[in-house]
């Protein structure tokens, strides 16, 4: 149709254009003959008269002049039209144009939810592996089945089972990049393409997701779900890659693999933001109460040398100045914590680092508590500054002698060990790569879940079983995070306590930064 008006079109501004110039060459010419006798201007013999000039010819040019513009202002009008319906037919197909991308966009998104449907998922997946090969980048796919669906549709009807989605998908929404793509495969089911995304960030995901309750009829119901993930490997088919989301979501229900993830995960959170706000805290304050303790300290050392052996003065001014000295050790772990960079790195080898440290150990450990060391194959080196490495080995050691007032064995293990996808997947904070294990085995009493997840808190020891406050093992876990490791601790009823240090393992030949 706009084919044919645009070709109807052109062809009338043709005919235009020609009747235009002949209108304007039979104006010249009655021009010619009303103020020139014909031929009379050439002074031939035989020219013509001027009386031969016939008022009728030129009126009759007159009226062809008259009908040619006639015709033209005619065919002008129908151009005119002709242009207006042309406009409006263009319009047209615009608009239909524009409705029919949107009745695609409505194919392609769950009316319910607002997210993309399954029929996005066959479009774009193969799109997405592509890019992720072609580029190199980790790309990973969570998929998430909401528990009891069914139950609430049944107990509290479909319009309270819509609420349920809604209100989920809206939760997603906001745990996610803009980049990342979320789906609604199908009742209860939904799907996230993280691309550019490694797979730690998943129980990061989800530990967002959880915890969510909506209320119908009075009552606040729970949302919980059961996930799974796995990450693209390079030539695998769209095909093979859901299939592994759905074995991992098939064992997730049968084990709950994901509650022990998204455990981890929230720890890992409320961990790091513990010692941020430390950190700013310890920024404002830390000096200026080390100026103070510094005046104490030199005071009472004073006071102790104006005092003789027996004054029955000095036993309390030897309390003030050991007093002091335990809050400027405090001091100097929360100086640890507003460090910005590290610097003075350089290569080690953790079995001769514990060789060297094996004095100090049993010094702080005592005579009750056996100390065994496993060191078998040569290890890798790692890369840290000594000082704060040892500070670590201690406070760990501290924390075992807490742990056995009665006496008991603490076993150093190290190792050479790499992590895989599989171990980062369900231990947030990991990465995959090679690392030398420390593992430190106690015989003391086993913690609690709930303890093991707040154990790096800071100051979370004064809450435990009557031990001493402090930030032992919240230093450890910032020396450990800073320098790229992972630290997790294990315990079993009767089995004592175990904490494992991951550091990162380098080349010998490495450069020192």
């Amino acid at each position: 149709m706009m084919g044919e008006l645009q070709s109807r079109l052109d062809q009338m501004e043709r005919h235009q254009r020609w009747l235009w110039a002949a209108a304007i060459a039979l104006t010249l010419l009655l021009g010619g003959t009303a103020f020139f006798p014909r031929l009379g201007m050439f002074g031939g013999a035989d020219a013509l008269p001027a009386a031969s000039f016939s008022l009728g010819t030129l009126v009759a040019e007159l009226g062809l002049i008259l009908l040619l513009l006639g015709y033209t202002l005619i065919l002008r009008r129908l151009i005119r039209q002709l242009r207006k319906e042309l406009t409006d037919e263009i319009a047209e197909k615009s608009r239909l144009q524009t409705e029919m991308e949107g009745y695609h966009q409505l194919a392609l998104v769950d009316p319910v939810t607002g997210l993309y449907n399954s029929r996005f998922l066959e479009q774009q997946l193969d799109a997405e592996l592509a890019r992720a090969e072609r580029h190199g980048y980790p790309l990973n796919m969570l998929r998430i089945d909401l528990n009891h669906f069914h139950k609430i549709n049944e107990s509290y009807g479909r319009a309270a089972g819509d609420q349920v989605l809604k209100v989920f998908a809206e939760r997603l929404r906001k745990s996610l990049r803009n980049s990342d793509l979320s789906l609604r495969l199908g009742n209860d089911d939904f799907l996230v393409i993280l691309p550019e995304s490694k797979s730690e960030r998943v129980p990061h995901i989800l530990a967002r997701l959880s915890g969510l309750e909506i209320q119908l009829n009075g009552e606040k119901i729970p949302i919980t779900f059961a996930a799974g993930w796995a990450s693209y490997q390079a030539g695998e088919s769209p095909e093979q890659l859901l299939d592994r989301v759905d074995r991992e979501v098939h064992a997730d229900k049968l084990v709950g693999r994901s509650e022990e993830a998204v455990r981890r995960a929230q720890t890992e959170i409320r961990q790091l933001q513990n010692i941020e706000a430390l950190a700013r805290l310890a920024g404002k304050l830390t000096h200026d109460f080390n100026n103070m303790l510094n005046l104490v300290k030199g005071y009472s050392e004073l006071a102790l040398d104006g005092l003789g052996r027996s004054d029955p003065l000095r036993e309390y001014i030897e309390q003030i100045h050991q007093a002091n000295e335990r809050a400027s050790t405090l001091t100097r772990e929360l100086l640890s914590f507003t460090r910005q960079q590290v610097s003075n790195l350089e290569l080690m080898d953790l079995n001769s680092l514990l060789a060297d440290m094996e004095t100090r150990l049993r010094r702080v450990l005592g005579d009750q508590i056996e100390l065994e060391f496993l060191s078998g194959e040569p290890l890798g080196c790692v890369q840290g500054v000594r000082a704060e490495l040892e500070q670590a080995i201690l406070n760990i050691g501290c924390n075992a002698r807490d742990n056995m007032s009665q006496g008991g064995k603490l076993t150093l293990e190290t190792r050479n060990v790499e992590l895989d996808e599989a171990y980062s997947r369900w231990h947030p904070g990991a990465k995959p790569g090679s690392y030398v294990m420390l593992a430190a085995t106690d015989t003391g009493a086993s913690l609690d879940a709930d303890t093991r997840a707040r154990l790096f808190e800071p100051f979370i020891t004064s809450r435990i079983k009557g031990k001493k406050p402090g930030l032992g093992l919240t230093t450890v876990y910032e020396i450990v995070k800073q320098y790229g490791g992972y630290i997790g601790v294990d315990g079993e009823p009767e089995q004592g306590t175990a904490f494992k240090i991951y550091l990162p393992r380098v080349e010998k030949t490495a450069a020192v930064a």
